[in-house]
């Protein structure tokens, strides 16, 4: 006997250049965007997390200078 799943809708916005970009992607390799989307879906919940590194922008050199200056009283405003 054949099991049949409930499927739900995920939605979510972006802008339209990503999008046009992620549709061009995938029309080259042959998926659709629903279908690289579940792909994803997949493969996060089979790794348990977020399959690539995620943490917040860290500033260059001339800034966290910058930064350590100023938190130490050293900088001139101008």
């Amino acid at each position: 006997m054949e099991t049949i799943l409930k499927t739900e809708m995920l939605t979510t916005r972006i802008d339209h250049d990503t999008k046009l970009a992620f549709t061009h992607i995938c029309d080259e390799i042959g998926l659709s965007p629903s279908q690289a989307i579940k792909l994803f879906v997949h493969a996060v919940i089979n790794y348990g997390g977020i399959l690539f590194e995620l943490k917040a922008k860290q500033p260059n050199e001339l800034t966290a200078n910058a930064i350590l200056e100023l938190s130490q009283g050293k900088g001139n405003a101008k």
